[in-house]
């Protein structure tokens, strides 16, 4: 068989398949894919999407088996870490071919700008995601993706046509997703059954999963008050056991201090709502995972650090953040473990208090919960301890998203939170 390749030249790439040579052209976009494009752009504004999901379930899904297959193990790929973005772009992909399918949807780029990248037959799917793709999947529920759309994830924006020799660095199910481009491109997927099934699948797991958040949700609400030791363990023993620790020592922590606004702890301070996984804390004016703002002002943060006990370039970092946020009182990094507090870390905390006039933490866990705590009841501990819990759940079941805007799956989460409080 004769191995695939790509050549790219000054002015077009050739891909080389077992099915010949397509030649893709750089330049401006051409009038004949200029009106395919804006063919795709007054279809979805009329609300193409919408009408195919109100007949997901009153269709046969007249599907291949093997097509089947391929879209079963794309969606599956999907978890906590990875898999969303390509699950998103396929959902894209699907959605252009129905409506133009003459339109290849290996050329993720096209323009008539000046000084911007673009093939002949191009089209920019990064503004149709952006306008049409994302915010239908995150209205409906069917899939977690980050608000700003899938091409957040950067490696899907290389200035190389989408075939199996795409040499981004991609995590996911990223064979399915060429494999399915593939199908696409050879006619051997319909364009349109493949997108109602790939809904259809979507649909039955945002289905499902509101019925484990609801089974969540209930055992928690209807759980008697217990002591908050007893609280904090299962809290611990979840984020320590289940998938992307990391991030769900996050949700835990600002879950926390949901609860102590709940309970009217905070006095004048207002929780900042989560960040988005994949928000850079710079590029969103962040300091941490969990601020409290008086007013407009920024005066407290705390950085949730897990597994990282060591954190001498993060109190670098902090320093330049505390320099451009002018009204903070207080920042600190809370760490799952013990906290390596060398000579060096607590003599660079000095410092920086010294030069911003912040009070720097660096505390373990369970010393960030006392120091919140404070001088509280055991009954007021017990009474904050059924709050957090609720907030947790309620988070990871998409139920505050106000304060609380979890964009990845979080139904491995809420298994895993169900088990151990079912324990």
């Amino acid at each position: 068989m004769q191995e695939e390749y790509l050549s790219v030249y000054g002015n077009r790439f050739e891909l080389h398949t077992k099915d010949g040579v397509q030649v893709y052209p750089e330049g401006f976009q051409s009038e004949k894919t200029r009106h395919r494009y804006e063919k795709i752009n007054e279809t979805l504004g009329q609300g193409y999407l919408e009408d195919l999901y109100d007949t997901v379930e009153s269709t046969g899904l007249n599907l291949a088996e093997t097509n089947r297959e391929l879209l079963r193990r794309l969606v599956q790929g999907v978890t906590s870490e990875v898999g969303r973005a390509l699950v998103g772009i396929t959902f894209l992909q699907l959605t252009i071919k129905s409506i133009a399918p003459e339109q290849s949807i290996r050329l993720h780029k096209g323009t008539t700008r000046r000084g911007s990248f673009s093939w002949v037959d191009g089209i920019s799917m990064r503004t149709l995601d952006s306008n049409y793709n994302t915010p239908f999947l995150r209205e409906k529920g069917l899939l977690n993706v980050n608000k700003y759309g899938v091409f957040m994830t950067r490696s899907l924006a290389e200035n190389y046509p989408y075939s199996k020799l795409y040499k981004a660095d991609m995590r996911g199910p990223f064979q399915e997703w060429i494999d399915i481009v593939d199908a696409l491109e050879n006619k051997s997927m319909p364009a349109r059954q493949g997108l109602l099934f790939l809904m259809a699948l979507l649909k039955n797991r945002s289905d499902e999963f509101k019925q484990l958040a609801a089974d969540v949700m209930t055992f928690v609400h209807e759980m008697p008050t217990v002591p908050f030791a007893s609280i904090k363990d299962k809290l611990v023993r979840f984020f320590n056991g289940t998938e992307y620790s990391a991030r769900a020592f996050e949700v835990v922590m600002h879950g926390f201090m949901q609860a102590m606004g709940e309970c009217n702890l905070l006095g004048d301070h207002r929780l900042v709502p989560l960040s988005q996984m994949r928000s850079a804390n710079k590029k969103h004016g962040n300091i941490g995972d969990i601020e409290l703002k008086e007013g407009n002002v920024l005066v407290e943060s705390w950085d949730a650090k897990y597994g990282k006990p060591y954190l001498r370039d993060e109190l670098e970092e902090l320093q330049d953040k505390i320099l451009s946020s002018p009204g903070v009182k207080l920042a600190g990094f809370v760490v799952n473990s013990e906290p390596d507090r060398r000579r060096e870390i607590v003599k660079r905390m000095a410092e920086i208090e010294a030069m911003t006039g912040v009070i720097i933490k660096i505390v373990s866990f369970d010393e960030w919960i006392a120091w919140q705590l404070g001088d509280l009841s055991s009954a007021q501990q017990d009474a904050l301890g059924k709050r957090w819990l609720i907030a947790v759940a309620e988070s990871f079941g998409q139920e505050r998203m106000d304060i609380a805007p979890i964009d990845e799956p979080c139904e491995e989460w809420l298994k895993d939170l169900r088990a151990i409080l079912k324990t």
